[in-house]
């Protein structure tokens, strides 16, 4: 019987990044997949914040906003179709809907629940609220309305989100990034030796356990 192996993911991410959606529904088919042939490895997988606008202090209307920012005719043509492609081929119903707000909160809201065991099931519904219902992060309500989707318990969700708690542990994992010298997510450090950056296909990160399982098992 092969020993027991152990592989720890952290994921930085940001909720309005639709290929941090897409990479975390891609890593679970990887980790799903990787699994069912090495079942003697357990993962754990960890969920850290980014923010790619951390200045943000209005909402903007979505689609307005990328339209902006890449062209009209770059975006409408070029770039939702690849991204909505790949979010289809994870079974993700991506839309451009809604408004863009400042993160931090929904950030708060995984870093809270950690402790209760729920942040993968957290982020999920964070992403499904923001990419498939186009519903606005900055709001408390919608907020606690998904972690009440999560396991959680919707009034205590609601009570800390009008809290200050958790700011200050957010502000710090925020900084980390630049001190790890992230720049773009998703990215993932695995077992704080590796990292891997971009939205990989599961092939690609099963092929990186492998790796990472063989090296570790050599005592490298």
């Amino acid at each position: 019987m092969e020993a027991a192996q152990v592989i720890h993911i952290k994921a930085i991410i940001d909720t309005v990044c639709p290929w941090c959606f897409i990479g975390k529904r891609r890593m679970e088919k990887a980790i799903h997949e990787f699994q069912l042939k090495n079942p003697n490895v357990t993962f754990y997988l960890h969920w850290l914040p980014y923010q790619l606008d951390p200045n943000r202090t209005q909402s903007t209307i979505k689609l307005e906003t990328y339209r902006r920012k890449f062209g009209k005719d770059e975006f409408d043509q070029q770039i939702a179709p690849k991204v909505i492609s790949a979010a289809e081929s994870v079974d993700i119903k991506l839309a451009f809907g809604g408004v863009i707000s400042n993160t931090f909160d929904s950030h708060r809201l995984i870093w809270w629940s950690k402790q209760f065991d729920k942040q993968n099931d957290m982020v999920e519904r964070i992403f499904e609220l923001y990419f498939e219902q186009n519903l606005d992060l900055s709001n408390h309500e919608l907020l606690a309305a998904a972690a009440e989707k999560a396991g959680l318990v919707k009034e205590k969700a609601f009570e800390f989100l009008q809290s200050d708690e958790g700011t200050k542990e957010v502000k710090e994992l925020l900084q980390l990034n630049a001190f790890n010298q992230v720049n773009g997510v998703p990215h993932y450090i695995i077992n704080d030796k590796y990292g891997v950056s971009g939205a990989q296909e599961p092939a690609t990160l099963i092929h990186v356990f492998e790796r990472i399982i063989k090296l570790e098992s050599a005592g490298l």
